[in-house]
């Protein structure tokens, strides 16, 4: 049986060295690699990801004066705000937007992000870029319940059913990366609710069509 006492020293050490990694990557030196070895981590670049995308997200700068409030609010401790929501929205909703310098702060699961976020959500609960940035940060820090409170409320918010359908669709591909049938829970749902039982009927069906072609 383990010791939890004598546990609780290695795991502070650890904690320490994990925190330390995290704040590497959000510094992002020129000599990352060599950083965190020092650390006694191993650099590992796993079969899913691009090295090449990394070395991107490491070497990106902010070019802009808003691209530069954006980069001091996320590597600060500042509340979020309407004004810098609003900021984060045009930006990263730009054609020529430095993807690969956010992508930075969603690969880290960014803590002020995250609160940015959620400090939308809270205002524009059925808001598709900010519940896609939700999901694109659950992808590298996994947080379930999160996800699965943002767009069971989106859905049930939503009257259009053509938006209910994109909201659906998007919460089913997000709640499968954790094994959580997210339409056969809306169809329980939405019993009573005979426009959006059809929807998500529907989606039930391309489903089951799409696994079938597949099997083929």
């Amino acid at each position: 049986m383990c010791n939890d006492d004598e546990d609780e020293p290695a795991f502070n050490k650890y904690q320490k060295q994990a925190d330390a990694v995290a704040e590497l990557f959000r510094r992002a030196p020129r000599n990352l690699i060599e950083e965190i070895e020092k650390l006694r981590f191993t650099y590992v670049v796993d079969d899913d990801e691009d090295a090449e995308e990394i070395n991107e997200e490491l070497t990106a700068r902010p070019e802009t004066d808003f691209q530069m409030a954006l980069v001091s609010y996320l590597d600060g401790a500042d509340a979020p705000s309407k004004s810098l929501l609003k900021l984060w929205r045009e930006e990263t909703r730009r054609e020529d937007s430095p993807f690969p310098l956010w992508r930075r702060y969603f690969r880290t699961g960014n803590a002020q992000l995250k609160s940015l976020v959620l400090f939308g959500l809270d205002r524009y609960p059925t808001t598709h870029d900010l519940l896609e940035n939700l999901y694109v940060l659950h992808s590298f820090l996994p947080n379930p319940k999160e996800l699965l409170l943002r767009y069971t409320l989106a859905c049930d918010l939503e009257d259009d059913p053509e938006r209910f359908r994109e909201l659906a669709q998007d919460f089913d591909v997000g709640a499968a990366s954790f094994g959580f049938d997210a339409l056969h829970a809306l169809r329980a749902r939405y019993a009573v609710d005979g426009l959006k039982k059809k929807v998500i009927d529907g989606l039930l069906l391309d489903r089951e069509t799409s696994k079938e072609i597949v099997a083929f």
